[in-house]
């Protein structure tokens, strides 16, 4: 599992974040990148990525044929995203943007991308923060279109809930201390994502449930 403090961490080092995210979750963040490109991103896609990084879910998608515009409020990873965008000769094909999801509604028209996709940012917004980029995600959207989150959720299982909050616990401290901030691992996103209008067409999780994989249409 990539813990939010280590993820805190690594960000304020971008030039080792790749390494250190696929180094923490035991390479499974790029297994998830590439399930999920090769089932669901197709040549032709106009692709939206949620808090791109350092672009490497934006090159896959790319790579397999699709336009690709990916937004993150980090200028630090996207200096890091242009540098290899370039080095793949693909800035033709992917847009870079500094903006905060909660700018969605101002940059972005109906029904304008065919996939949205998000991985381990979900769990950074706050409840409004959520429900806010789910009806932007469903606006944007075509329809027919896919939204694909995948994120640190929270176990229905009591006993795996306290199997993963003894691991848990003391990185939520030591990243309280670093930010300021807590975790919050996703809840009710099933819910979350039905309410908002979207039909939920395959779901798995990985990992004591801890880490969830969610693939919704908009109907």
């Amino acid at each position: 599992m990539v813990s939010y403090v280590f993820m805190k961490i690594l960000e304020s080092s971008p030039q080792r974040y790749d390494a250190g995210i696929n180094l923490l979750s035991l390479g499974h963040i790029n297994k998830i990148h590439q399930d999920i490109v090769e089932n669901y991103i197709a040549a032709g896609d106009e692709v939206l990525e949620i808090g791109c990084g350092t672009g490497t879910m934006a090159i896959l998608c790319a790579e397999k044929g699709a336009s690709v515009v990916g937004f993150d409020i980090s200028y630090q990873m996207l200096a890091i995203a242009r540098r290899k965008v370039s080095e793949r000769n693909l800035t033709d094909k992917i847009q870079l943007r500094e903006m905060a999801a909660t700018e969605m509604d101002n940059n972005f028209g109906d029904g304008t991308f065919d996939k949205i996709v998000s991985t381990l940012v979900f769990s950074e917004f706050y409840p409004d923060e959520q429900k806010y980029v789910l009806r932007e995600a469903y606006r944007i959207l075509r329809p027919g279109g896919l939204l694909i989150i995948a994120d640190e959720v929270r176990s229905n299982s009591p006993w795996k809930r306290i199997l993963h909050l003894s691991v848990r616990l003391p990185l939520m401290v030591i990243t309280y201390i670093l930010t300021q901030a807590s975790t919050r691992a996703l809840k009710g996103i099933e819910d979350a994502l039905t309410d908002t209008g979207f039909e939920i067409i395959y779901q798995k999780r990985s990992l004591l449930d801890s880490f969830g994989l969610y693939v919704a249409r908009k109907s």
